[in-house]
C-alpha cells in the first residue's frame, strides 16, 4: 500500500513515480550482492577496490533509507533535514572506510561524501526528468549501480593507464568496456544539459567524436578497437561465438522489422522471444567464452542507451524506426517516455557478470560459479519466459489480487529446475546438498516474486536469485 504522504511529498517536489508500489526494499539489493561476494562461503579473491565499492554501496543504501524517510515525513523539502541526512550517511560510510580498510580519515570522508552527494543529485534528477519511469526503489537500484560504476572506474582506470606494465588481457578488456560505457554516459549527459546538442547534426558529431575516441583510446600502445579485434581473432572458438552473437543479432533485427511491418503490438508471450534469444547468447558465452560475453554485454548496454537517447531526441534518420519498434514491443510497465524494459532485460542477465569479482576463470569460463552467474539467465531468461507461456496457455487459477496465474508460477519453477538438472546431468555445474537446496530456495522465491511483485521483474528477480545462490 502506497504511503499517501510520500506520494504527496513527491509531487510537491516535482516527482511523479511509476504507478506501482514504492519498492523500498530494492535499495538493499546492491549491497547484499556485493556482500555475498566479500563475506560469502566461496572466499573469492576480492581486491581493495571491490571492498571499497561494497562499503560505498552500504552508504548509498543508508542514503536511500534517509531519502525514503524524508519523503514519508513532513520535512522532505527542508534543506536542513537533507543536510543532516547527508552528513550522517557520509560520516557513517567514512567510519566504515576507516574501520574496515584502515583508510585515511580525510580520504575516506572525501570518497563517502562524493559518492553519496552524487547519488542524491542523480536520484532526484532522474525522478524529476523521467516522470512515470521508475518507482522510488527502481530509481534507487539504478542510481546506486551508476554511482558504483563511476566509483570503480575512478579507482581502476587511472591506475591501469598510469601503470607502465600491461595487465592481463582480461583486465585490459574490462578497462575498454568501462571506457565505452563512460563514453555513452558522456554523450547522454551532455545532451541532457545542453539542448543544442540534441540537433541531428550536432548529436551525430558529438556521438562520433566521443565514441570514436573511446574505441580508439590507446590501451598500452594500441587502440582499444585493435586490442578487442586481436583478442577475438586469436582463437577460432572466439570467432565462432562472435559469429553466433552476430547471427542472433541478425535474427532479432529481422523479427523486429517483421513485427513493425505488421503494424501491430505484441503480447507478453511474443515478447518472450527476446528472453529466449538472450538465453542462446548467454549460455554458450558463460560456458566457453566468458570474457567475450562480459565485454560484449557492456558494449550492448552502451548501444541501447545511445539508441534510446536517439529516440527521445527524435534524431533523424532513425527516430521513426526506433519509435515504431518501441510502440510494437512496449511493456505495460513502461509507463513513462523512456522504454526501459529492453535495457532491464540486458542488465538483469548481465548483472551477475558485472558484479562478480572474478567472473571468468583461467579457462575463460564461468567455471565453478556458473550457477551463480546464470542467476539472471535462469530467473528471467528461463523462469519468466516459462511463467508467461504456461500462464498464457494453461493459466486457470489467478493469484489473489493479481493477473498472474498459479500455473504460470509452477511453470516458472519447473523450467528452472529442469534447466539446473540438465546442467548437472551434463556436468556443466557441480551440486552438493547445500547448493541444491539453496538453488531450490532461490527458484521458489524468485518464482513467487515474479508472480506477486509490481516492480520490474527483469530487474528485481536476478538480484534476488544472485544473492540467494551466493550464500551457498
Amino acid at each position: 500500500m502506497e504511503n499517501k504522504l510520500a506520494v504527496k511529498n513527491c509531487r510537491d517536489i516535482g516527482i511523479i513515480t511509476r504507478p506501482a508500489g514504492n519498492g523500498y526494499y530494492l535499495s538493499i539489493l546492491p549491497v547484499l550482492c556485493h556482500s555475498v561476494n566479500v563475506w560469502g562461503r566461496d572466499k573469492l579473491p576480492v581486491d581493495l577496490a571491490y571492498k571499497r565499492s561494497t562499503i560505498l554501496c552500504f552508504g548509498l543504501f543508508l542514503q536511500s533509507l534517509a531519502i525514503f524517510l524524508s519523503l514519508r515525513g513532513r520535512t522532505s523539502a527542508r534543506s536542513a533535514t537533507k543536510l543532516l541526512y547527508l552528513t550522517c550517511t557520509a560520516g557513517s560510510t567514512a567510519f566504515l572506510f576507516w574501520v574496515c580498510l584502515k583508510d585515511n580519515v580525510a580520504i575516506g570522508l572525501a570518497s563517502a561524501t562524493a559518492g553519496i552527494v552524487l547519488y542524491d543529485l542523480v536520484y532526484f534528477r532522474i525522478l524529476r526528468r523521467m516522470p512515470k519511469c521508475f518507482t522510488l526503489g527502481e530509481a534507487s537500484i539504478i542510481c546506486q549501480g551508476f554511482v558504483v560504476f563511476l566509483y570503480n572506474a575512478f579507482l581502476k582506470v587511472p591506475r591501469l593507464l598510469l601503470d607502465g606494465k600491461a595487465p592481463p588481457m582480461v583486465n585490459q578488456l574490462a578497462l575498454i568496456m568501462q571506457i565505452i560505457v563512460l563514453g555513452a554516459c558522456v554523450v547522454i549527459t551532455l545532451c541532457h544539459f545542453i539542448k543544442l546538442l540534441r540537433k541531428t547534426f550536432l548529436f551525430w558529431l558529438l556521438a562520433i567524436a566521443v565514441m570514436g575516441s573511446a574505441t580508439l583510446f590507446p590501451i598500452f600502445g594500441q587502440p582499444a578497437l585493435i586490442v578487442v579485434v586481436q583478442f577475438i581473432l586469436h582463437e577460432p572458438q572466439r570467432m565462432q561465438i562472435v559469429s553466433l552473437y552476430l547471427t542472433m543479432l541478425l535474427l532479432t533485427s529481422i523479427f523486429v522489422v517483421w513485427q513493425i511491418r505488421k503494424s501491430s503490438s505484441t503480447n507478453t508471450t511474443t515478447r518472450k522471444i527476446f528472453h529466449l534469444l538472450i538465453v542462446l547468447v548467454y549460455l554458450p558465452g558463460l560456458w566457453y567464452q566468458c570474457t567475450i560475453l562480459y565485454v560484449g554485454s557492456g558494449f550492448m548496454l552502451a548501444l541501447l542507451l545511445l539508441l534510446e537517447t536517439c529516440r527521445l531526441v527524435k534524431l533523424a534518420p532513425i527516430y521513426g524506426t526506433l519509435d515504431r519498434a518501441v510502440a510494437c514491443f512496449i511493456d505495460e510497465k513502461d509507463a513513462g517516455a523512456v522504454a526501459l524494459t529492453p535495457i532491464y532485460l540486458l542488465v538483469g542477465c548481465s548483472m551477475p557478470l558485472w558484479i562478480h569479482p572474478v567472473p571468468c576463470d583461467l579457462t575463460d569460463s564461468a567455471g565453478l560459479d556458473l550457477l551463480k552467474l546464470m542467476a539472471g539467465v535462469l530467473s528471467v531468461g528461463i523462469g519468466d519466459t516459462m511463467a508467461s507461456v504456461c500462464g498464457f496457455y494453461l493459466g486457470r487459477h489467478r493469484w489473489p489480487g493479481s493477473v498472474k496465474s498459479v500455473e504460470g508460477t509452477l511453470g516458472c519453477m519447473l523450467g528452472q529446475v529442469a534447466t539446473i538438472y540438465a546442467l548437472f546431468y551434463f556436468r556443466y555445474v557441480q551440486l552438493n546438498t547445500l547448493k541444491a537446496a539453496t538453488a531450490g530456495v532461490a527458484i521458489i522465491i524468485n518464482s513467487l516474486i515474479e508472480a506477486r511483485t509490481d516492480q520490474v521483474d527483469n530487474l528485481v528477480i536476478p538480484f534476488v536469485t544472485y544473492i540467494i545462490l551466493g550464500t551457498a
